[in-house]
């Protein structure tokens, strides 16, 4: 099978809006920052991550989406032009540039060997792909994540995911009972069974990051893991210590209520894929929800929330 690349250099001031709407008509997309972008507030960057600038945008951001030889990829760039045309706080239209490709299926694994590597997200956390598995030197004290990301969100290199292992570092215990909401690559499942938690479920109301998710579970070793398909919290019965969801801010305010009935007294709740324009907005309905905000943490204008449902 081929696959059909879309993909659209913009300011980094349109990625949550186009974000949004790109999700909307594909099963995920991948953003690649300029080097610019990704080299500032980290310290070393050049030692630490060993990329090639050639891979990544000369400025600002690259969105890619793609799509299947199934879909009519005329109808989807026409679709993308029109919401570009017609929205009218996008930035700098003028410059955006759409670019088409083709992907063989045969390729695919080269095209993410481009652009993912190997690299450190928090103080313990390592990220690594499959295939530098055998040219990675293992500290002491790292919990490695093995990943294969295929074409489901959720590689660590986003703010939004680092932030969230971040959160995940911090506060998951082995006794936890934790969902993760909008699995994708199922990355935050396995790094809160790398802190220690056994009880761990993981949906998707996607099937193909479903089966990422699954691949990525064994490439780490973990079995024991519900995966399954869920739209959100919707029909959840079960009660969890923690819930986790990186997804997006308009996503996030439609699953606040349904997580804090979720949590047991006492949980936690780690959201994630917020701008900062929406920050007061999620705090303000997570607060009305009976939810007391522990911690902010902000990343080239995202924002990631922990917040605890009182005792």
């Amino acid at each position: 099978m081929n696959w059909h690349k879309i993909s659209i250099n913009t300011s980094v001031e349109n990625e949550e809006m186009l974000t949004e709407f790109l999700t909307d008509i594909s099963n995920g997309i991948s953003v690649d920052y300029s080097m610019d972008i990704m080299k500032s507030g980290v310290e070393d960057f050049d030692n630490k991550f060993r990329l090639n600038p050639d891979d990544y945008p000369e400025s600002d951001i690259r969105l890619t989406v793609y799509f299947d030889e199934s879909v009519s990829v005329d109808q989807k760039l026409a679709q993308i032009r029109t919401f570009i045309e017609e929205t009218k706080s996008l930035v700098d239209k003028d410059d955006i540039n759409i670019t088409q490709d083709v992907v063989k299926e045969t390729d695919w694994e080269n095209e993410w060997k481009k652009y993912f590597h190997s690299f450190r997200v928090s103080e313990t956390f390592m990220i690594v792909p499959s295939w530098e598995l055998d040219d990675h030197e293992i500290k002491a004290d790292d919990r490695l994540i093995k990943l294969d990301p295929g074409m489901a969100f959720g590689t660590g290199d986003h703010p939004t995911t680092s932030m969230c292992l971040k959160f995940i570092e911090k506060i998951v215990k082995p006794e936890d009972k934790i969902i993760d909401v909008g699995t994708g690559s199922g990355i935050l499942t396995i790094g809160s069974h790398l802190m220690g938690a056994r009880d761990l479920t993981a949906t998707d109301i996607d099937e193909l990051s479903l089966k990422v998710a699954r691949e990525n579970l064994k490439l780490n070793d973990i079995d024991g893991v519900e995966v399954r398909s869920s739209d959100l919290l919707k029909n959840e019965t079960r009660k969890y210590t923690i819930v986790m969801a990186n997804i997006l801010a308009h996503v996030i305010e439609m699953m606040i209520t349904d997580a804090y009935n979720c949590l047991i007294p006492g949980g936690h709740f780690i959201s994630s894929g917020i701008i900062v324009e929406k920050k007061e907005d999620i705090l303000t309905k997570l607060e009305s929800a009976g939810f007391t905000v522990l911690e902010l943490l902000e990343d080239n204008g995202w924002i990631s929330i922990l917040a605890k449902k009182e005792d």
